[in-house]
């Protein structure tokens, strides 16, 4: 019973479309499957609404928090995707994502002399769902500017003179928005926190207080030596267990594959997971 519940879709800053990202879990033989796009539910309610029986779907988001050093992401499962707070505070996001891109889009051109076509950035700026950095790289890839979403990121792309003007919501925030619309909480690859052992230690301790609900051992740049250390934190802390590839599309993320991660280093299965175990999917 293969597992994938980390994986994003169009409505965020992945490349396939939901029916499209679900004909492919089923190509793969994926039984536990949800879309967790950043900051955004369209997409996970496009998937639930397709019906698919033969696989089991937990509607799913991923919140980004404000912190201090590195990136914490929330993962939220199996919440009422219709809940009017979750809603209301994910078009809030929406909208501040649009003026975010807007921000990039004078960077490229003040500080590059980069200028991308009207057109494709008026598209842009009306597609569905959250609107991120890797959809304006995608456009300077079309037009010769970067050969891919890495070269668009690490020359054109740092949070630099935007970083500090958006709208962020804090680790609190993004758990009871999780929570109040009667999800669970996961702490998405730790590691990109930048923390040492101890001080992650701390901070799940922390984020349990909070009302954290499980914590992500699974992931394709999670090593073996994490993952353990992420299950030992998950039975310290009586967290459930979660997992996936983090999976984006070729385009973006051309090395993780659905439901098997960077050359098969991801393999879950029911039994893994705690999550599947013990929590039924509302969308079954």
């Amino acid at each position: 019973m293969k597992v994938d519940l980390h994986t994003h879709s169009i409505h965020s800053d992945g490349t396939l479309a939901p029916e499209e990202l679900l004909n492919l879990a089923k190509s793969k033989g994926l039984k536990y499957f949800a879309i967790t796009d950043h900051d955004d539910i369209e997409g996970s309610k496009k998937l639930i609404n397709l019906h698919p029986s033969s696989i089991n779907i937990y509607s799913g988001v991923e919140l980004n928090a404000k912190v201090d050093k590195g990136q914490m992401h929330i993962l939220g499962y199996n919440f009422d995707l219709y809940n009017e707070s979750l809603n209301r505070t994910l078009k809030e996001l929406k909208e501040n994502s649009i003026e975010t891109i807007k921000l990039y889009i004078k960077q490229l051109e003040e500080d590059y002399n980069i200028y991308l076509p009207e057109e494709e950035i008026n598209q842009l700026l009306a597609k569905e769902g959250r609107i991120g950095r890797p959809q304006l790289a995608l456009i300077m890839i079309k037009y010769g500017y970067v050969k891919d979403v890495n070269e668009a990121f690490d020359e054109y792309l740092q949070d630099t003179k935007v970083r500090h003007l958006k709208k962020s919501i804090t680790a609190e925030e993004c758990i009871n928005i999780i929570t109040n619309a009667g999800g669970i909480a996961s702490l998405a690859h730790p590691w990109s926190l930048e923390l040492t052992n101890e001080e992650l230690r701390s901070e799940v301790s922390y984020l349990k207080s909070l009302g954290l609900g499980a914590i992500e051992v699974y992931h394709s740049k999670t090593s073996k030596e994490q993952s353990e250390f992420y299950h030992n934190l998950a039975i310290e802390f009586n967290l459930l267990e979660t997992g996936g590839t983090d999976f984006h599309g070729f385009e973006v993320k051309p090395d993780i594959e659905l439901g098997s991660g960077i050359k098969n280093n991801v393999n879950i299965n029911e039994d893994d997971l705690s999550l599947v175990l013990k929590i039924k999917s509302r969308y079954k």
